[in-house]
């Protein structure tokens, strides 16, 4: 089993938030700087690693100079990265924005992505090459930030917009299609954010004092 991290650093902390950021992975005590080959970035630049699976293989994006979003693979083992695209959509600066969050042992990677200016969905792009589409019927926004060895997905969709908008947590399987979950303390703040092949799940939720509580829910 693998024993590394991947994540992101920045050298920044400013009141508008929008601050640098570089990815990392660690192995062995040891720290290693990982970003896109580009030079496109954006200014500040953004490159962030967010998960691993146990073949030292990490996902995650960097923003590129017209502020979208570009997913990839990257293996640690061989250095070698690869772009997650959208099958049938413009490529370079003209492609949608794409964001990789997670991937299994398989090499299954999940994410979302901007399906037209006003409606963003999940995804699930096979090792295979297969992509497949993830959108919660009625949904804005539907993002994936997780996915286990079973391929079941998980993350939040939101439905209504402005003040009346809502987010709910869900998971999704093949065969079984959509589940929303929400904390009993948190409907309609819950987002669910990572899964194991037991099926637990982790995320939060904003309680009714304006916290933001982590939850833990079992099958």
């Amino acid at each position: 089993m693998s024993l590394t991290t991947a994540g992101f650093w920045s050298t920044q902390n400013t009141a508008s938030m929008t601050n640098n950021n570089f990815g990392f992975y660690s192995a062995d005590g040891r720290y290693y700087n990982v970003n896109f080959p580009t030079g496109n970035n954006a200014s500040p630049q953004v490159d962030q690693l967010l998960g691993v699976n146990d073949h030292d293989v990490a996902v995650g994006f960097y923003t590129n100079a017209q502020g979208n979003n570009r997913g990839y693979t990257y293996n640690i083992l061989t250095h070698a990265f690869t772009r997650i695209l959208v099958p049938g959509a413009p490529v370079g600066e003209a492609g949608p924005s794409l964001t990789a969050t997670a991937i299994n042992n398989d090499g299954d990677v999940a994410g979302f992505y901007a399906k037209s200016s006003s409606l963003t969905d999940a995804f699930l792009r096979l090792h295979s090459g297969r992509f497949v589409t993830l959108a919660v019927p009625g949904a804005s926004m539907t993002q994936a930030f997780g996915v286990n060895d079973h391929d079941e997905v998980v993350g939040a969709y939101t439905v209504g917009s402005g003040s009346s908008a809502v987010t709910h947590g869900f998971t999704w399987r093949p065969g079984y299609g959509f589940r929303t979950v929400d904390d009993p303390r948190g409907k309609g703040t819950t987002t669910i954010n990572g899964v194991n092949n037991a099926g637990d799940l982790v995320g939060f939720y904003t309680d009714s004092a304006g916290n933001t509580d982590g939850m833990l829910a079992l099958p």
